[in-house]
């Protein structure tokens, strides 16, 4: 496809085409500004860092951030890589107050529980530099908009400037270069052009400043870029390392995570083993399988739009990922565009002129996907790229559904803890003992420690779980599932008459299941009588649709249970939509295969789930503190589909935390921020006024969902909505507020060392806490290990409690102890599961709802569902 505008090529070579050199003619698009094929590594950053209050660090750095603020310079890293989710608010850098309750003598630690001694994947900084780091803004004239070029100019006067690191923008010397302006000239290489660079004097950023650790990060992704890594999205990976899969057609890159930032212990670099999961087959492959089912799926260009769109892609000819977000028909390889001299190339030309690359098929559509011009522009750009050439990367819904497939990938990638530790000393083995890295490191005066960081923790007190009057301890593998078998439920809920619909050639099946399923509810102390079987004549969703009306408009049950031939998504989402949305009845869909096994442990979840479905508990804990409304909040978006996203709130309703409410509000495609959060709180605040006719005392919110760079938005934001809420509903009278930011994405892991003799490590048991040495030394914040794995390494969790004015109407001060405490005791209250989660409850369950809101239902449900869980 021909087209006359002037595409900006690059001297060495022009990256895929973007969309103004394709589609001119829309004149909304202004024509594209050029990246590089090889940016600068982009480091995985700590954007949350705030750094001591001690006199060592951060009296110098705060001293000469305002000397540089009062001088009209503004101490910024224009990377894109180093600065996102760390710009500023208005004037100021996002730096939370820590809560008034953590600032006590004891401070943020708690001391109940058996103390233990632990390893972390920390590696002490013993020395770093302990001068100061000039910034310099860097002009081109005439301007160079490759940072490739820009760099190769600067790098002809590197012994004039010295160690340096530059963005693009902003350059960062050791040297002080003695006036505020200097002028350099080079000549570029590609054509001769004399360019002159004027070097102008920002900043001086001390060693406490939140940039200088940026710049020490950006030195860590430059050491281990001389370490024949392959950079891959964000993380590097070690492609010659790699673990093939011939079955399955997959390749596992191993890789590392990297951070440095300023924790109670110091300055610490934090490594993580990353696993890339990379498929041998390409875009083009799977558009061919989906042409080769003409004949059975006559939409099966949809079909393979449905399965690209959305997906990571890894282009291997210069090792760049990139995110579908569209497929162009009515453009082909053979289609041309115009290169900077303003010749015509097509796509087939220009990849065998720049890579070496030769495409055989000349006739599949091109794929598209969009890029932001620069980091803090709202346009986008939109680049072509080739099918032939897009290797998948990443595992489909189907292939997780293939078991043999997830036992291969979890036998590499489930690493025990032993075996994590000898990756972790490999991995600072390789970094010092690596000349042009360790030389990278002393040369800016940065030295690692080789051996990783010993670390405290405590282990909480097994909790007691309480039934139908009697209690049982949770197990110090936290699972009760046996004495929940033989032991009444907490709360059970009588049904008059209930109803399963299934096809009738599963009637035999169904009537046997039937029965075991209600001997098992009884001996729960759950009195559930035989359901209504509703036999239906075949497997269509039309059919399911016609009897569900007619079995609720006959029966008017209190629970359904929809038995299925398969997991098709099309059949369930009808369902939950009739169930949820049209009508407000709890239900439950079943596959034939799990019924047809007919065993104890099928039956014993289903009959948990009715009782909770219809708002009864099979277990709860003590939590002493009366009038405590807990929340938790989460959001749900499928960017990949292009659907709404919703966020949901869960909130418990009484003081035993076994009766709930919940509710739902829709975001923008892609927002996982709520701008409705203070409606959701009226709503259940509300509701718990009208269930108690008083309104709680205190409000614990666990916040879930939240990346590192919108804490900002949540404080500011969120947490002023839930106050101002408050405050017209409670008036003058005082209430306690907490809130919780919960972040279960880390790469904190921590391990038992169990023989001092010999070093043999294994996963910290379930509750243990980590308050102190890698805990920010700014927050109120803590990890919790409130899981037990069987396989591989555990991960901990990250709570950081960002607002705490509890004690102002609690019976009893609530310390870090209280809030610890509750935090563990709420990862036992899922009843989805006999055992404990990673997340408190509330999370899970508003994870849950907005999962189905968002992935089924598409809509705000029924408001008759809110007082049950019926998402469960």
């Amino acid at each position: 496809m021909e087209n006359p505008w002037r595409g900006r090529g690059r001297a060495r070579g022009p990256r895929p085409p973007t969309y103004h050199q394709i589609r001119p003619q829309d004149p909304r698009l202004r024509p594209n500004q050029q990246q590089v094929d090889n940016m600068p590594p982009r480091f995985v950053r700590r954007p949350e860092i705030r750094l001591p209050r001690v006199e060592e660090i951060g009296q110098v750095a705060n001293a000469n951030r305002i000397n540089n603020l009062e001088r009209g310079y503004a101490p910024m890293i224009n990377n894109k890589a180093a600065v996102q989710d760390c710009q500023p608010i208005g004037n100021e850098y996002f730096r939370l107050v820590r809560p008034a309750s953590s600032t006590t003598e004891s401070g943020k630690q708690g001391s109940i529980g058996k103390p233990i001694e632990l390893i972390a994947n920390y590696f002490p900084i013993t020395t770093y530099t302990d001068w100061s780091l000039y910034q310099y803004r860097v002009d081109f004239n005439p301007e160079q908009e490759r940072i490739n070029i820009k760099r190769g100019l600067l790098s002809a006067h590197k012994e004039f400037l010295g160690a340096y690191i530059f963005d693009g923008t902003m350059l960062f010397s050791r040297k002080n270069f003695q006036r505020d302006t200097v002028e350099l000239t080079s000549k570029r290489n590609t054509d001769g052009q004399l360019v002159i660079m004027t070097i102008k004097f920002t900043a001086v950023v001390e060693k406490g400043d939140h940039t200088c650790i940026q710049i020490f990060n950006i030195l860590m992704r430059k050491s281990l870029g001389n370490l024949k890594l392959t950079l891959v999205g964000r993380n590097y990976y070690d492609k010659e390392a790699k673990t093939n899969l011939p079955n399955h057609k997959l390749e596992l890159w191993p890789g590392y995570d990297t951070t440095i930032g300023v924790f109670d212990y110091g300055l610490l670099l934090r490594s993580e083993i990353k696993t890339k999961i990379m498929r041998e087959d390409t875009v083009l492959d799977l558009l061919i399988e989906c042409s080769k089912n003409k004949s059975r799926d006559s939409d099966w260009m949809m079909t393979f739009k449905m399965a690209v769109l959305g997906s990571i892609v890894l282009t291997r000819y210069n090792n760049k990922t990139y995110r579908i977000d569209d497929i162009d028909e009515e453009s082909s390889t053979r289609s041309t565009f115009l290169k900077k001299d303003g010749s015509k190339i097509s796509f087939i030309d220009y990849y065998k002129e720049r890579y070496g690359i030769t495409i055989s098929n000349q006739k599949q559509p091109m794929l598209i996907s969009k890029k932001k011009k620069s980091f803090n522009c709202v346009e986008t750009e939109l680049v072509y790229l080739v099918p032939e050439l897009c290797t998948l990367t990443g595992i489909t819904n189907k292939m997780r559904e293939n078991r043999y497939l997830m036992q291969d990938i979890a036998q590499h990638t489930r690493v025990d803890p032993n075996g994590r530790i000898v990756m972790y000393n490999n991995f600072i083995k390789r970094v010092l003992t690596t000349p042009k890295s360790s030389d990278l490191l002393k040369e800016w005066n940065l030295t690692l420690s080789n051996a990783l960081v010993t670390i405290h923790g405590r282990v909480l007190p097994q909790e007691n779980l309480y039934g139908d009057n009697h209690k049982y301890p949770a197990g110090y593998n936290n699972n009760w599932s046996s004495k929940l078998r033989s032991l009444p439920m907490y709360n059970m809920i009588k049904i008059p008459c209930w109803a399963i619909v299934t096809p009738y050639m599963w009637s035999s099946d169904v009537g046997r299941f039937a029965n075991s399923l209600v001997k098992i509810a009884n001996n729960l102390g759950f009195p559930l009588q035989r359901p209504r079987i509703v036999e239906i004549e075949d497997i269509h969703i039309r059919t399911y649709s016609i009897h569900l009306d007619r079995t609720i408009h006959e029966l008017n049950p209190s629970f359904i249970l929809c038995v299925v031939a398969s997991s098709r998504n099309d059949l369930y989402n009808m369902i939950k939509r009739k169930l949820c949305i049209t009508r407000a009845v709890p239900s439950q869909v079943m596959l034939l295969k799990h019924l047809q096994n007919n065993n104890l442990s099928v039956c014993t979840k289903i009959a948990i789930q009715i009782n909770c479905k219809l708002g009864g508990a099979p277990w709860r804990v003590v939590i002493p503190e009366p009038g405590m409304m807990i929340v938790g909040f989460d959001v749900f978006h499928d960017v990949k589909s292009g659907k709404k996203s919703y966020g949901a709130l869960i909130a418990t309703m009484n003081d035993s935390h076994t009766s709930f409410f919940s509710c739902v509000d829709k975001h923008e495609s892609g927002q996982e921020l709520s701008t409705h959060f203070g409606t959701s709180i009226y709503k259940a605040l509300t509701k718990y006024r009208e269930k108690n006719n008083k309104l709680p005392n205190t409000i614990v919110i666990y916040r879930d969902g939240v990346g590192d760079g919108n804490l900002s938005y949540v404080h500011k934001v969120e947490v002023d909505m839930v106050k101002k809420t408050c405050k017209e509903l409670y008036g003058d009278k005082k209430f306690g507020l907490a809130f919780i930011i919960v972040k279960k994405r880390i790469g904190a892991r921590f391990f038992l060392n169990t023989k001092e003799e010999r070093e043999h490590y294994q996963n910290p048991p379930v509750g243990t806490i980590v308050d102190s040495g890698i805990t920010d030394p700014t927050m109120y914040d803590f990890y919790l290990v409130s899981q037990h794995v069987t396989m591989g390494t555990v991960t901990p969790t990250h709570y950081n409690v960002i607002v705490d004015t509890l004690n102002e109407t609690a019976t009893k001060p609530i310390t870090p102890n209280i809030m610890q405490q509750l935090t563990y005791k709420l990862t036992h209250m899922y009843y989805n599961w006999t055992g404990t989660v990673r997340v408190p409850a509330l999370c899970l369950l508003a994870h849950k709802l907005a999962y189905l809101a968002g992935q089924s239902l598409q809509s705000n449900p029924n408001p008759g569902l809110e007082d049950l869980l019926y998402f469960l």
